[in-house]
């Protein structure tokens, strides 16, 4: 009787077995890696669009920034102090339909809710935005989620300060420098953006 009649031995197909699960286990490891790394790159860009969405906006919003240093409906203010979430307020000519007056200056205001998420702290950018002259707030709506710190300064002779008040110094600060973070501490991303306000 020949080989091929006799067929393969127990040993030839634990050994071909053996081979196939490594093939397998090399095979499973390399397509579980690739989706990992898909989805990793997928929050990475998602935090990046957020990140760049606000610093466009709060951007755009600063190069048509209006104010009178006499007139307290213009008044230019931001920080995070105490219980105080309003991270930055101002006027603006940038405003948009949810101001009901287009085209007149509108006042806007950025600021921060308190969230959990997997028990621990988080914070939500909000942004309001009212017509200047307007009695009643406008609607409220989330401009990013998900951040573990926010930080504001602003810049004054060449310094940095945590708030800013235009009723007391009479005067807009020289920047605005906006810290934004998010994520874990094994994956954090941190956006530093920083608006020269002279320049305006």
């Amino acid at each position: 009787m020949t080989r091929a009649e006799k067929g393969f031995t127990l040993v030839e197909v634990l050994v071909a077995l053996t081979v196939t699960a490594l093939m397998l286990t090399a095979v499973y490891q390399t397509v579980s890696s690739a989706a990992f790394a898909r989805e990793k790159l997928s929050v990475a860009n998602a935090r990046h669009h957020m990140a760049r969405i606000v610093t466009e906006r709060i951007g755009r919003e600063l190069q048509s920034l209006h104010f009178v240093a006499t007139d307290e409906r213009t008044r230019f203010s931001g920080g995070i102090t105490g219980g105080d979430l309003e991270l930055l307020a101002f006027s603006s000519t940038a405003s948009t339909p949810l101001a009901k007056e287009p085209g007149l200056p509108a006042r806007i205001s950025y600021q921060l809710q308190a969230t959990q998420a997997a028990g621990e702290d988080r914070y939500r950018l909000n942004r309001t935005e009212n017509a200047i002259l307007a009695i009643e707030s406008g609607r409220v709506y989330k401009l990013a989620d998900d951040l573990t710190k926010v930080e504001i300064h602003f810049l004054n002779n060449g310094s940095w300060a945590d708030h800013w008040d235009s009723q007391v110094t009479k005067a807009l600060p020289e920047a605005v420098k906006l810290t934004l973070t998010t994520g874990t501490e094994r994956d954090e991303a941190v956006f530093r953006t920083v608006w020269q306000i002279g320049d305006f």
